[in-house]
């Protein structure tokens, strides 16, 4: 009886091969994309955007410039004409710190000739490359004039922030809720797999446009249950740690429900595209884990090698981390907010008419 059950228990997954290759392939797949995320995540190996302006414009100062600019551990993102706009990129997080030469390096001076600017919600990024500079600065006998008694050569600061947050509350209220989105989503979507099977679904759309119809009725719900899931976070949030969502409740409504609406088209999809529940669940779990940490949700996204977080810019956790970053964190223009709002409504009404789409063809075939 035991070899007769473990026999069709593996002629079952035999037959069934997209279970067959998210059991056994997939794993692995999941393995080298998390290799490739957290080993580039030590100290030594980070690469590190900075903005940087020379504000001494010596031939010291000069000399920094070009050994930054060469230096394979910092990349020279931005290059702006005043500190102001060296301290607005780092704001925005357009940057991962700042990298001010505000006197000669070679010249005696009771403040420190190099400033790096950082931000609160990339505490890692400022103090690695405040030693990358200060390495440097040795490696060019920058620091060869008599400093005793002098500031060090390379002072921190940090950007000044209104919020009554700390940024990791904030940071991991959207990446939470993004994830949170994900995981509901899919397995609210999965009744639509069991109404295929049992013909439920042919009975319910029997009528002219019912089909439509019941897809439409089934993305609204998930976009409501995901709204409320993500309120419940942020009203902890908020409670608990200070995140000003009340004061932006408007832009934070429209991320919110922006971000849920994908989540519920991008489920809607995959159980359209999923002939089991076994598939369904293996194949969302493993969606789910790649989106997250490639977006940002388990990791910040500064932390990745650089060519990932490229990669990460396209995913749709990323522009949700970024929209409440730039909303509740950074305080950005409406421009940049409504655009990740944009891109993620639009990537949930596109699945869930590619979802409506293969049930079309499918009932028709």
């Amino acid at each position: 009886m035991i070899v007769a059950m473990m026999r069709v228990m593996a002629l079952d997954l035999l037959r069934d091969r997209g279970a067959l290759v998210m059991a056994f392939a997939l794993p692995a797949a999941i393995y080298l994309i998390f290799a490739s995320i957290f080993s580039g995540t030590a100290g030594d190996k980070l690469q590190l955007s900075v903005a940087l302006f020379d504000q001494a414009e010596t031939a010291g100062s000069r000399r920094i410039v070009s050994a930054i600019a060469g230096d394979d551990r910092l990349v020279v993102a931005l290059r702006p004409a005043s500190r102001a706009g060296l301290e607005q990129a780092v704001r925005r997080g357009d940057v991962d710190a700042g990298v001010v030469i505000r006197s000669d390096p070679a010249l005696p001076s009771a403040d420190a000739p190099v400033v790096v600017l950082g931000d609160a919600s990339r505490p890692v990024a400022a103090p690695v490359v405040v030693g990358r500079v200060q390495k440097l600065l040795g490696d060019n006998q920058a620091g060869a004039a008599d400093r005793t008694g002098a500031a060090p050569l390379v002072e921190l600061a940090q950007i000044a922030r209104a919020a009554h947050a700390d940024a990791p509350t904030v940071y991991y209220a959207g990446a939470v809720g993004i994830l949170f989105l994900l995981i509901s989503a899919s397995q609210g979507a999965m009744l639509l797999i069991d109404e295929r099977r049992n013909a439920i679904l042919d009975r319910l759309t029997s009528s002219a446009g019912g089909l439509a119809k019941a897809v439409s009725g089934k993305f609204l719900f998930l976009t409501l249950q995901g709204t409320l899931q993500v309120g419940i976070i942020f009203v902890v949030a908020a409670a608990l740690y200070g995140v000003a969502v009340m004061d932006r409740l408007a832009g934070w409504s429209l991320v919110t429900l922006a971000a849920a609406a994908m989540a519920a088209g991008a489920a809607l999809l995959l159980c359209a595209v999923c002939r089991t529940r076994q598939q369904a669940q293996t194949l969302s779990a493993f969606l789910v884990m790649i989106l997250s940490a490639v977006g940002g949700s388990m990791i910040p996204r500064y932390l990745m090698p650089r060519w990932l977080q490229d990669v990460s810019l396209l995913t749709p956790n990323a522009w949700a981390i970024e929209a409440y970053q730039d909303l509740l964190w950074r305080g950005s223009d409406a421009g940049r907010i409504a655009l990740y709002a944009a891109l993620l409504v639009g990537f949930g009404v596109a699945s869930a008419t590619l979802a409506w789409a293969f049930l079309l063809r499918e009932r028709r075939g």
